[in-house]
């Protein structure tokens, strides 16, 4: 979950420094204030997810009494290798 947070906050402050840009650059304000809208968007995108998920994880407590655990990946067994024949 931090890493959600953290992407949020470098699309935040990509979009801040799109409007820093526009504001040296009137001829391409337009372009960099969308870019602007567009890296906040992305950022609350990020951070609505991660409250769903945990609104989900704090439901299935409440529901359940147990925390919801995703499935864990199946063990692969690794075969050692065989040694080298001679002869």
């Amino acid at each position: 979950m931090e890493g959600g947070f953290k992407s949020a906050e470098a699309y935040r402050a990509t979009a801040l420094l799109c409007r820093q840009q526009a504001a040296c650059d009137p001829d391409n304000s337009w372009r960099l204030l969308g870019e602007a809208e567009r890296w906040e968007y992305l950022a609350e995108q990020i951070l609505a997810s991660r409250q769903n998920r945990a609104a989900e994880g704090a439901k299935s407590v409440i529901e359940t009494g147990m925390p919801r655990v995703a499935p864990s990946q199946p063990k692969t067994m690794v075969t050692p290798p065989r040694p080298p024949r001679y002869g």
